[in-house]
C-alpha cells in the first residue's frame, strides 16, 4: 500500500492530524483534570476554614458535642466533616463513630496541618470504601492549637467530568480524522489519477498493446506527461516491429544450427541463445536472457575466453571438457562489430562422440594387445625352450605342448568372447526365446559350479520366489548366471557364503547374487561392466575382463537392467532384471 503515491501523500496528513488530535486530547483531559481539583481544593479550604471556627469556641469545654457538630456541619455541607485532636484522636465524625475509629495523627493531611498550617492529600478510604481527596486545617487560638478540622469529598465528581471531556475528545478526534482522511484520499487520488492512466497504459505495452495511447485533459505538468507517453509509445511500435522481423529471422537460422550459440552485448550479458546451447548447459532461455555469461554457462575457461575475446577484438579458440562428464567442446567466441563492438557471438562444437570413438578405438586396440601379448609371450618362451633341447626331454616337453594349447585356448576364447560382444552390441545376434524356469536354470548352473564351489569351501544358498515362465534366450541368460556366480565364488574368502535369490517386481524378474568376498572399491565400482575392466588385477585369476561387458549386453537385449552394490572388504551384490513379457 505505501508504494503508492497516493497513499503516500494521504498517510502523513492523517498521522499528522491524528497526531495534533492526539496532544490536543491529552492537553485538554489534564487541563480539566487539574481545574476540577483546583475547584475541590478550594471548596474544601473554605469549608475546613469554617467547621474550625465554628468547632474553636466549643473544643475546649464541650467535648462531647464536638461529635454532634461534625454531623451537624457534615450534613449541611454535604461532605465527610472530621474533628480530630491534637493527638490524633478522632473527637467527631459526621459519618462514623468516633469510637470505633483508629488514632489519625500518621494521616498526611493531618500531620501536615499541624505543621504548615494546611493538609492535603488524595486516597483511597479504608473506613467508606472511596476514593477521596482531604483538607485539614488546624484548630487554633492565636498560639495555642487544639485540634485538626478535616473536610473531604469523594473523586467522583471530578472523575465524571473528566470522563465527559475525554468521551467528548474521542468523538471529536474521531469525526475530524474521518473527514482528514476523506480530504487525504480526495486530494491524493486526484494528484496522481494522471499517474495511474500512465502506468495502466505502460503496463498495457509490457503485456504487448503496443502503440496503446491515453487522453491528454490538462496541460500542466501531467498533461505534458501523457503527451509524451503518446509519443513515446508510437515510437516504440514502430521500432519493435523492426526488432521482431530481424530476430525472427535469426531465430530461425540459429534454431537449425547444431551447434550451440550464445550472443552477449559487449558486457558479456546473455542477448540471445539457440536451442542446442539451451540443451548442452541445460538451462532455459527465459531464465538466460539479460543474465551474465558466467552465472549460465558456469565455467570460468570460457568465461575467460569471451572475456579475450571482447577484450582483443579478436578470435579465440579453445578446446576443453566441461565439468559434466563426457563433455568435450571446442568453443569459438567471434567479437561482433558494426561501426563500434557490440558484444560477442560464442560458439560450441560437441565433439564429445568424436573423442569417444577414438577413445574406445585406442583403448579397445590397447586391452586386445595386452590381453593377446601374455599368452604369446608365453608360447614364444615356451617354443625357445623347446628349440634350446627341451624338445629331447619327452615329459618336459609334453607339459611345454600342453601349456601351449592353454594358452591358445585362453585366445580362442579371448577371439570368441570379443566376436560374441560385437555381434550382441551392434544387434546382429538373435535371441532365441523360449519359456524357461528361472529357478530351474538357476539351480542347473549351481550343480554345474559345485566342484568348484567345493574345491574353494564356499556355502551356497537360494531363496527363491514362485516364478511364472519366461521367454529368454535359455543359453545366453545361463552365460549371465554363470558369470555372475562364478565370480561370487571366485572373490570370496575360503568359508564364505554365496546366495542366488529371485523376486517379482512389478512387471520384472529379479535376480540377485550376494557374496560376502573382497568387496569392490568406491573407485572401481562404476566401471566393473566395462570390456577388459579387472577392479583387482592381482586377484583376477586370469579372466579376460570381458564376461561382465558380455552379461550387461545380454541383459539390455532381453529388455532388462544389471546393476551392483559392493562395499570393500564385506562383499558385492550383483543383480539384472528381466521383464515378464
Amino acid at each position: 500500500m505505501f508504494r503508492s503515491v497516493q497513499w503516500r501523500i494521504a498517510v502523513p496528513f492523517v498521522l499528522l492530524i491524528l497526531g495534533v488530535m492526539g496532544v490536543l486530547a491529552f492537553y485538554l483531559v489534564g487541563s480539566v483534570r487539574e481545574a476540577q481539583i483546583d475547584n475541590l481544593r478550594t471548596r474544601l479550604e473554605a469549608e475546613a476554614g469554617l467547621i474550625a471556627e465554628a468547632s474553636l469556641p466549643i473544643f475546649s469545654n464541650q467535648e462531647r458535642n464536638l461529635d454532634d457538630l461534625s454531623k451537624t456541619l457534615g450534613e449541611r455541607i454535604e461532605s465527610r466533616v472530621t474533628i480530630i485532636a491534637r493527638d490524633g484522636t478522632v473527637l467527631g465524625d459526621s459519618q462514623e463513630n468516633p469510637l470505633t475509629m483508629e488514632n489519625h495523627d500518621t494521616r498526611p493531611e493531618v500531620a501536615d496541618a499541624l505543621e504548615t498550617g494546611l493538609g492535603e492529600s488524595i486516597r483511597f478510604s479504608t473506613t467508606i470504601g472511596q476514593r477521596l481527596m482531604y483538607i485539614a486545617v488546624p484548630i487554633a487560638n492565636q498560639e495555642q492549637v487544639f485540634g485538626v478540622a478535616r473536610v473531604a469529598l469523594p473523586m467522583t465528581d471530578v472523575e465524571a467530568a473528566v470522563s465527559m471531556v475525554t468521551s467528548n475528545i474521542i468523538v471529536a478526534t474521531v469525526i475530524a480524522s474521518g473527514a482528514a482522511v476523506l480530504a487525504a484520499v480526495f486530494i491524493a487520488r486526484s494528484t496522481t489519477q494522471p499517474i495511474k492512466e500512465v502506468t495502466r497504459a505502460a503496463k498495457r505495452i509490457v503485456s504487448g498493446e503496443l502503440g496503446k495511447k491515453i487522453d491528454v485533459f490538462t496541460r500542466d505538468e501531467s498533461g505534458e506527461l501523457a503527451k509524451a507517453f503518446n509519443e513515446m509509445s508510437s515510437h516504440l511500435k514502430r521500432t519493435m516491429s523492426e526488432i521482431s522481423d530481424e530476430r525472427n529471422k535469426l531465430s530461425v537460422i540459429l534454431s537449425s544450427l547444431a551447434d550451440g550459440i550464445v550472443i552477449t552485448d559487449d558486457e558479456g550479458t546473455i542477448a540471445l541463445t539457440n536451442p542446442a546451447a539451451e540443451k548442452l548447459f541445460r538451462f532455459k532461455k527465459d531464465r538466460a536472457l539479460g543474465r551474465k555469461f558466467i552465472e549460465v554457462i558456469r565455467d570460468y575457461e570460457i568465461d575467460d575466453l569471451l572475456g579475450l575475446s571482447l577484450g582483443t577484438k579478436c578470435e579465440q579458440t579453445t578446446q576443453l571438457e566441461l565439468g559434466i562428464p563426457g563433455r568435450f567442446l571446442r568453443v569459438i567466441a567471434l567479437p561482433l562489430t558494426i561501426e563500434r563492438q557490440t558484444g560477442a557471438l560464442v560458439l560450441f562444437q560437441d565433439l564429445t562422440a568424436l573423442r569417444n570413438l577414438q577413445t574406445m578405438r585406442r583403448e579397445l586396440v590397447g586391452n586386445i594387445s595386452h590381453e593377446l601379448r601374455t599368452p604369446l609371450t608365453t608360447i614364444k618362451a615356451i617354443v625357445e625352450t623347446l628349440k634350446g633341447g627341451a624338445i629331447g626331454d619327452q615329459k618336459l616337453a609334453g607339459e611345454f605342448l600342453t601349456g601351449i594349447d592353454s594358452e591358445v585356448d585362453r585366445m580362442t576364447q579371448i577371439v570368441a568372447e570379443l566376436t560374441e560382444l560385437s555381434r550382441i552390441e551392434t544387434g546382429k545376434a538373435e535371441l532365441n526365446l523360449e519359456k524357461t524356469d528361472l529357478n530351474l536354470l538357476i539351480k542347473e548352473v549351481m550343480v554345474q559350479l559345485n566342484p568348484y564351489t567345493e574345491r574353494q569351501g564356499i556355502i551356497m544358498a537360494t531363496d527363491f520366489a514362485h516364478l511364472p515362465p519366461i521367454d529368454i534366450d535359455r543359453e545366453r541368460i545361463r552365460q549371465v548366471i554363470t558369470n555372475l556366480i562364478h565370480n561370487a565364488i571366485k572373490f570370496s574368502h575360503r568359508g564364505g557364503e554365496v546366495e542366488v535369490s529371485t523376486r517379482l517386481e512389478g512387471a520384472y524378474v529379479l535376480v540377485s547374487v550376494t557374496d560376502t568376498g573382497i568387496g569392490i572399491s568406491d573407485k572401481d565400482l562404476p566401471h566393473v561392466f566395462e570390456r577388459f575392466y579387472k577392479a583387482d588385477r592381482s586377484r583376477s585369476g586370469g579372466g579376460t575382463g570381458l564376461g561382465l561387458a558380455i552379461a550387461k549386453h545380454i541383459v539390455k537385449a532381453h529388455g532388462g537392467d544389471i546393476s551392483v552394490r559392493s562395499k570393500e572388504g564385506e562383499g558385492s551384490v550383483f543383480s539384472f532384471s528381466l521383464p515378464l513379457e
